[in-house]
C-alpha cells in the first residue's frame, strides 16, 4: 500500500538567473564581461546525463530560527535531540534529553503546531523525567499499536541523599485512550540487568547511560533494545522483546557485551544498528571513548560475532581507531550502496571509513580520513548525515564542543574527587559538502551554520516539511552547586532556505516487519541517480534524524521505481512517483498472512 502527498517546490530564485527550474545549464549570461568564465564553471554540469549527480552550485544556507520557534533553551544542558510525530498530528515534534541537576531543567518534549511554533510538553505528558540526568533518547513503536514509545538513558545524580532515577521505558497511550499521554513501564517491562541487585532496587537500570537505539537483531518483527553503558568496568546490554510487553537481558546469551574486549568499556553515544554485510541480519557498532571501537556481526542465530580484528574478511581493522569516538553517523556517501561510516572523536581528527562491500565482494573497510578532507580537529561530540543541498550526496554536519582537556574538578564543585576531563572552551561547528568523489568541501563560513558552542548532539529533520533537511543542535552549559558556571549555552533550530533541486521523502511503515521500519533499506533510482539509505533509530552522539527518509534528486523530474527491502525479506517496488511529495510505504500483507 502506497500513499503519496506534497507538492513540487517553486524554484528559489536566489541561485540567480543562472538557473531555471530543472537544469542545471545556465541561461544566457546578462553580464557579457563574466560570460566565458562562468560557461567554463558550469559547462561541465551541462553535459553530465539528465539525473546524474551535480557538481556542487547553490550554496547551503541556514537561517537560525530557535528564539522565534520557542526551543533556544538557554542555560538547559542538553545532550541531544530526537524527531518524533509523538501525538500523530502529521507534524514533527522535537524531544530533547537534559542533563541538569536544576528544577525545571528536565527533559523537553517540544510539540509543534504545525505553524512552525513549539511549546514544551514534557511535563503535562509525562515524559520530562523529573530529576532524571538524561544522556540521551530513541523512539520505537515497542508494541507495534501504531504509536511510538521511548527509551531514555540517564545518569545517578551526584547531589548526595537523592534517589536515582534509573534508565526508563516510556509507553505511549495514544492508541488506547486517544491522547498521547506516556506511562512508565520500566519495571513492567522488565528492563533491568539479569540477576542485578541494584536495578531491582531501583527498579531500572541503576548506573550511568550512555546511549540508546531500537533494532530487531532477530527479524521476529518488533523492536528489541541495545544500551551503552559508559563506566569503565561496566558492560552494556541488549535487551531482547519478548513480543508479550516483557524484555529479556541476552547480552551473555547474544555475545554482545564489551567488558573483556576492551581496557575501559567507556561506550559512549548512541548503538548504531546496521547491515554490515547486507545478508539481512542487523549488526552492531559500539563505539567506545578512549579505546577500540567494536564491530558485532549478526550470525542470525542469536549469537554475535566481535569482528573487528579480524585479519582476513570480514574484517573491520579500520573501526580500531582508539580515539574518543562519540557514537558515528552512517550513510552511503557514495551512492554505490553499502554503508560507510563517519566517526566524531573528541581528542583527534574526525575519521571517515568506507566499506569496500559492494566494490571487493566482501566485507572490509578503509580509512579515508587524510583524503577526504573531513579530519577536522575540533573536538567533535555530534554528527549528522543529510543531502543538505539536495544533489543527490548525503552531507555532513559536526557539532563541536573543543577540546577534552579540563579537569571537572578545577571548574566545578564536586562532592568526590572525579578523574574526569571536560570540553570548557567554545568551538566552531563544521558543514562539509560532498563533492561526489570521496571528498568534501568544508562550506562552513557563511553558512548560517558556524554554530559555536560546547557542542553536544545534532540531528537532521524536515522541520518545516518545504523538503530540505534542517538542523537542530543541543549545547552543553555547566552547573556547580546549582548555579551556572562558565559560559551559557543554548539550542539552534536551523532551517535549511533551500534551492531549485528535487527530493522525495519516504515514510515506511512495517506490518510483518517491526511498525516503525528500522533496519529497512530503501532504494531510489531517478535516471543515472541511485541512492541507497538504511532507517535506523539513533546516531552520533545520543540523537535521531528524522524517521521519513528524504532523498535529494537533484534536477531530476522523473523517478524511476522506490524500492524497498523490509527486514522481513520482502521486497516491495513502487513506479510512478513524481517528486516533491511524501511517499508512505505500508509493507504488504500482517504477520502470519
Amino acid at each position: 500500500m502506497v500513499h503519496t502527498s506534497g507538492h513540487e517546490l517553486p524554484v528559489n530564485r536566489q541561485r540567480g538567473s543562472f538557473y531555471n527550474a530543472g537544469s542545471r545549464c545556465p541561461k544566457l549570461f546578462q553580464q557579457p564581461a563574466g560570460w566565458l568564465c562562468a560557461l567554463l564553471v558550469f559547462l561541465p554540469a551541462c553535459l553530465l546525463p539528465a539525473g546524474s549527480v551535480a557538481a556542487a552550485t547553490a550554496p547551503i544556507r541556514f537561517v537560525d530560527d530557535a528564539e522565534r520557534a520557542g526551543v533556544a533553551d538557554r542555560a538547559v544542558n542538553s545532550t541531544g535531540p530526537t524527531f518524533v510525530d509523538y501525538d500523530q498530528d502529521g507534524d514533527l515534534d522535537i524531544y530533547v534529553s537534559t542533563e541538569a541537576h536544576l528544577p525545571g531543567h528536565g527533559n523537553r518534549l517540544f510539540e509543534n503546531d504545525g505553524r512552525g511554533n513549539f511549546q514544551d510538553v514534557a511535563v503535562a505528558r509525562g515524559i520530562d523525567n523529573g530529576r532524571g540526568l538524561a544522556r540521551g533518547a530513541a523512539w520505537g513503536d515497542i508494541d507495534n499499536d501504531g504509536d511510538m514509545d521511548m527509551f531514555v538513558a540517564n545518569m545517578p545524580t551526584t547531589n548526595r541523599g537523592e534517589t536515582p532515577i534509573p534508565h526508563t521505558a516510556y509507553r505511549n497511550l495514544m492508541t488506547e485512550t486517544g491522547e498521547p499521554d506516556f506511562e512508565d513501564i520500566t519495571v513492567a517491562a522488565g528492563f533491568v540487568r539479569a540477576g542485578n541487585e541494584d536495578d531491582a532496587r531501583v527498579g531500572g537500570i541503576s548506573v550511568s547511560g550512555a546511549g540508546v537505539a531500537w533494532g530487531d537483531y532477530d527479524s521476529d518483527g518488533d523492536l528489541d533494545l541495545y544500551v551503552k553503558l559508559p563506566d569503565y568496568d561496566v558492560d552494556n546490554i541488549l535487551f531482547r522483546n519478548d513480543g508479550d510487553g516483557t524484555f529479556t537481558d541476552v547480552t551473555a546469551q547474544t555475545g554482545t557485551g564489551v567488558v573483556g574486549r576492551v581496557l575501559k568499556a567507556n561506550a559512549q553515544g548512541a548503538p548504531n544498528w546496521t547491515d554490515f554485510d547486507q545478508d539481512g541480519q542487523l549488526d552492531l557498532l559500539v563505539t567506545i571513548e578512549g579505546d577500540r571501537n567494536v564491530a558485532f556481526r549478526n550470525d542470525g542465530d542469536g549469537t554475535f560475532t566481535d569482528i573487528t580484528r579480524n585479519r582476513k574478511p570480514p574484517r573491520a581493522l579500520a573501526l580500531l581507531n582508539p580515539g574518543d569516538a562519540n557514537g558515528a553517523c552512517l550513510g552511503d556517501i557514495d551512492n554505490d550502496g553499502d554503508q560507510d561510516i563517519f566517526l566524531p572523536t573528541a581528542d583527534q581528527a574526525n575519521r571517515l571509513i568506507v566499506s569496500r562491500l559492494v566494490e571487493k565482494g566482501e566485507l572490509r573497510f578503509d580509512d579515508i580520513t587524510l583524503s577526504s578532507g573531513v579530519g577536522d580537529m575540533g573536538g567533535a561530540r555530534g554528527c549528522a548525515m543529510a543531502d543538505f543541498d539536495n544533489d543527490g550526496l548525503l552531507d555532513i554536519y559536526v557539532n563541536n564542543g573543543g577540546e577534552s582537556n579540563v579537569l571537572i574538578n578545577d571548574v566545578i564543585r564536586m562532592p568526590v574527587f572525579v578523574q574526569f576531563y571536560i570540553a570548557w572552551e567554545p568551538a566552531g561547528n563544521r558543514l562539509y559538502r560532498n563533492n561526489g568523489d570521496l571528498t568534501f568541501t568544508d562550506v562552513t563560513a557563511g553558512s548560517g551554520a558556524e554554530g559555536v558552542g560546547i557542542g553536544s548532539g545534532v540531528g537532521a529533520a524536515d522541520i518545516n516539511d518545504d523538503g530540505w533537511p534542517d538542523l537542530f543542535v543541543t549545547n552543553r552549559t555547566y552547573y556547580s552547586m546549582g548555579k551556572r558556571v562558565g559560559i551559557e549555552q543554548q539550542n539552534q533550530l536551523l532551517l535549511n532556505t533551500g534551492g531549485a533541486n528535487r527530493w522525495v521523502r519516504v515514510a515506511l511503515t512495517g506490518t510483518r516487519s517491526n511498525r516503525s521500519g528500522y533496519g529497512a533499506r530503501v532504494k531510489v533510482v531517478a535516471g543515472d541517480l541511485v541512492q541507497y539509505r538504511e532507517h535506523t533509530s539513533a546516531h552520533g552522539y545520543n540523537s535521531g534524524n528524522d524517521p521519513r527518509l528524504l532523498f535529494g534528486l537533484g534536477d531530476a523530474d522523473a523517478i524511476d521505481l522506490i524500492e524497498v527491502t523490509w527486514p522481513s525479506g520482502l521486497v516491495q517496488r513502487i513506479d510512478n512517483v513524481r517528486p516533491g511529495q511524501t511517499v508512505t510505504v505500508v509493507e504488504p500483507g500482517a504477520p502470519g498472512q
